[in-house]
């Protein structure tokens, strides 16, 4: 599967709300996300075709190991995801393997959805406040999805201008240049 994802930073999150819900949207409850992000090489972050990011994220109380790999396009990657149990054993599991810790990324993340488009709220340490909209695609799957989540975008009088082309993770690491 593919992921297709478009971000903005967001002025005005409680309007941006106040219009989902207007919509008929469910916002769901915060939740923390503690991010630590490994790469293999600390000298090589460049989010090129390829790359391959691996993250350990804790959401609550509920630990996920992910793997990036990095489409040709930023607004691609090929994810795997799934639970583990000890988010400390996750990160030395990882470091043993030879991965480098690159950064950390701490938000507080809401959650709905518009028809099969996820949409995540997001507060970002240090960063601001963003909107992702997401939706998945099989591997085969050559339509547009990005046509599909500017008009949402649009449709949600978010400022289009403001698509920002970057992960968290580069932006906390262009903080600390």
């Amino acid at each position: 599967m593919r992921e297709i994802e478009l971000k903005f930073r967001i002025d005005d999150l409680d309007k941006l709300i106040q219009k989902l819900i207007d919509l008929g949207c469910e916002i769901s409850d915060y939740k923390v996300q503690n991010d630590t992000i490994y790469v293999a090489n600390l000298d090589n972050t460049e989010c090129v075709l390829g790359s391959i990011f691996l993250r350990v994220r804790k959401v609550n109380d509920q630990v996920e190991l992910t793997l990036k790999k990095q489409s040709n396009r930023i607004s691609e990657s090929q994810e795997i995801e799934f639970l583990v149990s000890d988010y400390d054993k996750a990160n030395d599991f990882l470091k043993v393997l030879g991965y480098k810790e690159w950064v950390r990324v701490n938000k507080k993340r809401r959650t709905t959805k518009i028809k099969e488009i996820n949409i995540c709220l997001d507060e970002v340490e240090k960063l601001g406040n963003f909107i992702e909209l997401e939706c998945l695609a099989s591997d085969n799957e050559s339509n547009s999805y990005e046509d599909k989540l500017l008009a949402l975008a649009e449709s949600l009088d978010i400022d289009t201008a403001k698509l920002v082309n970057k992960h968290y993770d580069t932006m906390i690491a262009e903080l600390k240049d």
